[in-house]
């Protein structure tokens, strides 16, 4: 029996977890055979203040479920023990002992090409066959068995065009969990419906992508910048954002949502690096405000709408017919497969020879000496590198919204919230990055890619 990391269970086991269960049990220890072929837990009971155990093997599915458990231990070294017998006993037994008769479906794999090579995403190329991404490739392996395909349609979608939108559905997937919800199987809309002793959600998912027709502009000019950020990239957030606000079948009326906010996590890859600047436009865009520095005073301006050649929309989202009934808009410019490669570096996957240095600018305000954006550099090899599947996240408030959303039940995000003189409030964490670059060495092998882009920049 060896000892793991807590991240390490986390991302192999972490989606069967109960929410409710950490009402009642505090997990003390994380363990697993030497192949670990089976988990175990040490646990602390909250009311009867005593130790137990639970072993954990892999279903039908390969999920990790328990198998075997056992309670009233005086201490953790009695329940330590009692765990290394138990794990001993069942590794002795062949898989199909853990099964557990309930699975339905076979076990889900993303990364086997099912469609043509002409068609496989140049980034999914990547993720497969680059040693530098194998930590991102085995978490999201860890991840597959639990990750339910409602659609039917998640694995050809992923190896081709919907490659980043449907990463960033496993980003909410992952996140959420971290932050201790259940998604409630078998619900296709909206994407998730989650529940933890906290309170509960339902997102739907949406991204902005590369236009069917024509290419996206190439602004030269200050002019030419200027009209593709404050219009070209708003109508382009707006038609996304719109388009789930309308959707036939209203999400906010689905079934088994009863009375839960409603929240469309937003994520922009309408071109390489767009991520970098989706916060700031997008908070443009939802609350219709503009915020400038004008002879060294602020400015607030109210924006009445957008417009980019023949293009003309509304601005201020949260103001439009029936967007009362959505009560925030999630987006994260971290969560890419760059993210997905640090948290699986440091959850012990992937070549251990990967070197991963993230740097970028984080806010400032929480620091009373220097509010100012501060500059970061982190060294992910570094044994006290820590992030979390939330950090990085923005949640833009609407302040006319149905049903508000508590900001505690998204913690360790940063909340926005638009002030009636067209300011806005900010709830921040203790780090908040606006944004990072992530450079990958193996070997000869080296890149820098921002984390708002899974495009290599061939560093």
């Amino acid at each position: 029996m060896i000892a793991i990391s807590q991240k390490r269970f986390d991302a192999l086991a972490g989606y069967t977890r109960l929410p409710a269960i950490v009402l009642i049990i505090q997990e003390a220890g994380w363990f697993a055979t030497d192949d670990e072929r089976l988990l175990g837990l040490v646990t602390w009971d909250r009311f009867d203040r005593d130790y137990g155990w639970i072993v954990l093997g892999r279903d039908g599915r390969g999920r990790f479920r328990a198998i075997d458990q056992n309670v009233s231990f005086p201490s953790f070294d009695d329940a330590k023990a009692r765990l290394k017998a138990a794990l001993e006993k069942y590794a002795a037994l062949p898989d199909e002992a853990f099964h557990q008769g309930d699975e339905q479906g076979a076990p889900v794999d993303f990364f086997t090409p099912i469609i043509p090579e002409n068609r496989i995403n140049s980034t999914f190329k990547t993720l497969i066959g680059e040693e530098r991404f194998s930590p991102a490739r085995e978490l999201i392996g860890a991840m597959m068995p639990f990750f339910e395909d409602v659609d039917g349609n998640f694995i050809e979608q992923f190896q081709t065009t919907g490659f980043d939108p449907r990463l960033w559905e496993l980003y909410l997937f992952a996140a959420f969990t971290e932050l201790g919800y259940a998604h409630e199987e078998g619900v296709a809309v909206p994407d998730l419906l989650l529940s933890s002793p906290a309170g509960r959600l339902a997102i739907e998912a949406t991204t902005v992508n590369p236009p069917q027709v024509g290419a996206v502009p190439d602004p030269q000019t200050d002019a030419e910048i200027r009209a593709y950020l404050e219009n070209y990239v708003q109508i382009k957030l707006a038609r996304s954002l719109t388009r789930k606000l309308y959707h036939k079948q209203r999400y906010w009326d689905a079934a088994g949502i009863d009375g839960a906010p409603f929240v469309i996590a937003l994520q922009d890859f309408h071109a390489p690096a767009a991520m970098t600047r989706i916060v700031p436009l997008a908070t443009e865009y939802v609350f219709g405000v503009r915020h400038s520095i004008v002879d060294g005073a602020r400015k607030i301006e109210r924006i009445v709408e957008h417009v980019y050649g023949e293009a003309r929309v509304a601005s201020n989202f949260f103001g439009l017919p029936e967007a009362e009934n959505v009560s925030a808009v999630l987006l994260n410019p971290q969560g890419t497969i760059t993210k997905f490669n640090r948290l699986g570096y440091i959850a012990g996957f992937g070549n251990r020879d990967v070197r991963m240095v993230r740097s970028g600018i984080a806010r400032g305000e929480l620091n009373p000496g220097d509010p100012r954006p501060t500059e970061f550099r982190h060294d992910v090899r570094d044994p006290n590198y820590s992030e979390s599947w939330i950090e990085g996240a923005v949640v833009l408030h609407n302040p006319n919204a149905r049903i508000p959303l508590d900001p505690d039940l998204i913690p360790g995000a940063a909340h926005e919230f638009l002030q009636p003189d067209g300011s806005i409030m900010s709830l921040l964490p203790e780090f908040q990055p606006y944004m990072s670059r992530t450079s990958i060495t193996l070997g000869s092998e080296s890149s820098e890619i921002d984390d708002a882009s899974a495009v290599d920049q061939g560093i």
